[in-house]
């Protein structure tokens, strides 16, 4: 006997079922694998949890994903059965509570999640952390990610036109999904950075407005002078002048080399880049010939006034808002940035928009 409570749609044999699928809005704009009752229940083999389990309620509708509504969308997605407890540990991830998701579904910047994949898991299931890590071709990578839209599309609600206002958008609202390349990192990895065991399989999720701004710097041979280039390419993200939040450094391994060689912390790395990025108050205001830059109504939010014009103001509010992972290959001296959302400078808020992580329970 079945285990599976949703009702099953008789598709007409001289109906074709992938344009069925696009009629319905069901799909992301790329042909989906049709669902079928022996896909999920295949799929299902992939977690020893129950198809009922309620894994967290998806805005904007706030319905309940299931299990078993996970695998359908998983199924869709064109992931394997292996790739499940990836897909669940992301999506309870993103509804949780700490993550910001119906800002991130409803924002007009085009945000969405960046999945980054730790731990034992990532070999097991043959996920890309090297050549072309962030890019197309690794079949984990695109369809753990694409599983995850299609849970907050058909699931949450979130359609573009509708609850999704997105201005532009980007490739990275498909998927956005990739391994640390752990062995290249000269840190621990960045499951570790957040307080699990370097034997825990670990999802985290940070949510991006697009990316990467990719700085080239073939010539550094020094942490210092590297950390230099990631100032400058960081400092005009977003609104150029004004302010960004917690966004994501994906350095490339002949980068990380320079940073090992020099004994570079992670903090090192952050603490130079508040250095470098820092202007005064006055440099990030808002003008006739710089738009993009700190308004008279934020002046006025966060009790600045002229006294205080000659401050320094680095391009994020706090060292912490600069993650840093390692994934590509030794091809060239590559660093990605991206960026997140912005938001209030005050402490109070510090941990807003911070990534979020969750450990892939074994099946």
């Amino acid at each position: 006997m079945s285990r599976l409570l949703s009702r099953t749609i008789d598709v007409a044999q001289h109906d074709d079922v992938y344009e069925f699928m696009f009629e319905q809005g069901i799909t992301d704009g790329l042909p989906l694998v049709p669902p079928t009752r022996q896909r999920v229940e295949r799929m299902l083999t992939g977690t020893t949890r129950s198809p009922s389990d309620v894994i967290g309620e998806i805005p904007p509708n706030y319905a309940p994903a299931t299990v078993e509504k996970i695998a359908i969308n998983a199924v869709a997605a064109g992931a394997r059965p292996d790739y499940l407890p990836v897909i669940i540990a992301a999506v309870e991830a993103a509804a949780g509570g700490r993550f910001p998701l119906h800002g991130t579904i409803a924002s007009t910047d085009g945000i969405s999640p960046m999945m980054i994949v730790n731990g034992p898991i990532r070999e097991r299931i043959g996920m890309n952390w090297g050549l072309n890590a962030l890019g197309q071709g690794n079949r984990a990578n695109m369809t753990i990610g694409r599983a995850l839209r299609l849970v907050l599309r058909n699931i949450g609600g979130a359609r573009e036109g509708e609850i999704d206002q997105t201005v532009q958008g980007g490739a990275h609202k498909f998927t956005l999904t990739f391994a640390e390349h752990e062995d290249a990192s000269p840190w621990p990895p960045l499951h570790v950075e957040h307080g699990y065991q370097p034997d825990d399989s670990v999802v985290t999720l940070l949510p991006v407005i697009g990316g990467p701004r990719v700085c080239v710097d073939e010539y550094s041979r020094t942490a210092r002078a590297l950390v230099g280039s990631l100032s400058m390419g960081f400092q005009r993200i977003f609104s150029p002048n004004g302010q960004i939040g917690p966004s994501m450094l994906v350095v490339s391994p002949e980068h990380a080399d320079v940073f090992r060689r020099d004994h570079w912390s992670k903090d090192n790395i952050r603490d130079a880049i508040m250095e470098l990025t820092a202007l005064p108050i006055r440099d990030r205001l808002a003008t006739d010939r710089v738009g993009g830059g700190i308004t008279e109504s934020t002046l006025r939010r966060e009790n600045i006034g002229p006294a205080d014009l000659d401050h320094p103001m680095s391009k994020v509010s706090h060292p912490s808002h600069i993650q840093i992972t390692v994934a590509g290959s030794t091809a060239g001296k590559r660093t990605g940035i991206y960026p997140g959302i912005v938001r209030r400078m005050d402490p109070e808020h510090m941990d807003q928009f911070t990534p979020v992580s969750k450990r892939i329970l074994p099946t």
